[in-house]
């Protein structure tokens, strides 16, 4: 008896009655024991919404990508249009749509099957960089002694991204939904893996990257490697260094690791003689430095990259490594080591010329280059103070490698040399700022002068264009 039960039940789960002709829908019905009797309770049963429902504006008309969603049959795709939302396709089986070349605005998805629909998602990405995968690294590249290891990456431009993880080339898991700009995924890691990243454009084209992680070995063994003459430092300290980040200043050595960390070691000498080094300090920070600090003064600064795609430059003390202060997060990574200019006497003007006219002098202070194109001047006395900010006309400018600085000291001119993601370097002049006579300076300091420096400050909050003096293609 308990079988046959178990087998009415079974087919019970599956039955279907329809609703009245009228509807659209299918009403969807669970078995429910009452006592001895079996009864059809009606239910709502509905699909998902989608994640991400992305768009790629386009003149041919709008790309829309949506993630898929498991038991959906088919999509609505409808536009806002007047105030109200109009059907634009009732039926896409796909999750893909190109919307007609006179089509704009705003757009959302619906997932449905035979039984309804979910709510109905609206769009919550608008893509316009061009597509490309900018980095897919670990935190480590063998696990921790949990067996822990994070994954991370950051794409442009993608309509989705996904992520697996491969044991011996076969799948043994899969992130099918991860975030298409950027994020992170803990793992714990109990053999030896690869994770492969793929990223699909609005045309439906694929890019992959991948990484491996080890694991920890069961009986682990330090080898002691070869000590040769010449200087090896961290020779068997275990310390994971970021290459790019390691500064010697005065025998010091200045250096970040990938856990996060900023270390000073320091030489012992004997006779004049360097005899071995030894560590003084080492700082935790909010993010990694992925290019070497530079030194004013008394003060290390240095530029930190977060990994939720944020970024801040800080400075601390050379002798202790006590930090001094930071700026604010920038919206975008900081991966160039920060620039120091400062201002130097000019010799084009005499001293009569300068008392009666005004002057042209670069723009002083510390630049940084951020990862999206955007320079800032920060003040050098106050980080959180910015002075200037500037893009490059004409060229696409993404900073990752320090802009090096060219000085002609004849002509006093300055010039940055950068390169970017095209193979192409080009040539900025550092820009410049008006200097104002030494009379009117004295004029302003007795009378007063609020609605200029109310310009002046009006003018150092937009964002000037730095135009391009001279290009070449590698």
């Amino acid at each position: 008896m308990a079988t046959q039960l178990s087998i009415l039940f079974f087919f019970l789960n599956l039955l279907i009655v329809n609703r009245p002709m009228a509807s659209e829908f299918k009403q969807a019905y669970v078995p429910i024991k009452v006592g001895s009797r079996i009864i059809l309770k009606q239910i709502e049963r509905t699909p998902d919404a989608p994640i991400y429902v992305s768009v790629k504006l386009d003149s041919a008309g709008d790309k829309l990508v949506w993630t898929a969603v498991r038991l959906a049959e088919y999509y609505r795709v409808e536009q806002y249009v007047n105030d109200q939302w109009v059907m634009v396709n009732a039926n896409v089986s796909a999750t893909q749509y190109t919307m007609p070349a006179t089509a704009s605005g705003v757009y959302r998805v619906t997932a449905c099957h035979k039984y309804g629909c979910a709510a109905a998602k609206q769009q919550n990405r608008v893509v316009s960089e061009p597509f490309s995968v900018k980095a897919f690294y670990s935190n480590r590249s063998q696990v921790d002694d949990f067996g822990l290891a994070e994954v991370s990456w950051q794409v442009s431009g993608a309509a989705s991204v996904s992520i697996t993880k491969m044991i011996q080339d076969r799948a043994a898991y899969h992130w099918d939904v991860v975030n298409p700009n950027y994020g992170t995924v803990k793992i714990h890691v109990s053999s030896m893996s690869r994770f492969k990243l793929t990223a699909y454009d609005f045309d439906g084209k694929s890019t992959s990257r991948v990484l491996s992680i080890a694991t920890l070995p069961e009986n682990p063994v330090q080898f002691g490697g070869v000590k040769g003459n010449f200087r090896q430092p961290l020779f068997l300290s275990g310390i994971d260094v970021i290459e790019r980040s390691v500064l010697e200043h005065e025998d010091n050595l200045y250096f970040a690791t990938h856990g996060g960390r900023l270390h000073r070691y320091s030489v012992t000498k004997q006779a004049g003689k360097i005899v071995d080094w030894q560590a003084d300090w080492d700082i935790p920070l909010a993010g990694v430095i992925n290019s070497a600090p530079v030194i004013e003064g008394n003060r290390l600064i240095f530029t930190i990259s977060m990994r939720n795609g944020k970024g801040k430059i800080c400075s601390a003390l050379l002798a202790d490594g006590i930090m001094q202060s930071c700026s604010e997060e920038k919206d975008s990574n900081v991966l160039a080591s920060p620039v120091i200019i400062s201002q130097a006497p000019s010799s084009n003007l005499s001293s009569v010329s300068k008392f009666f006219a005004e002057s042209q002098t670069i723009q002083s202070g510390i630049y940084i280059f951020q990862r999206d194109g955007l320079i800032q001047v920060l003040d050098s006395n106050d980080l959180s103070i910015v002075l200037n900010e500037y893009r490059i006309g004409g060229v696409t400018a993404e900073f990752i490698n320090t802009p090096s600085l060219i000085v002609d000291e004849v002509s006093e001119r300055q010039q940055f040399i950068m390169q970017n993601s095209e193979n192409e370097i080009f040539g900025v002049d550092v820009p410049t700022r008006t200097v104002p006579s030494t009379i009117s300076n004295t004029m302003n300091q007795w009378f007063g002068s609020e609605q200029s420096q109310i310009q002046a400050s009006s003018t150092n909050s937009q964002i000037q264009v730095l135009p391009v003096v001279w290009r070449e293609k590698l």
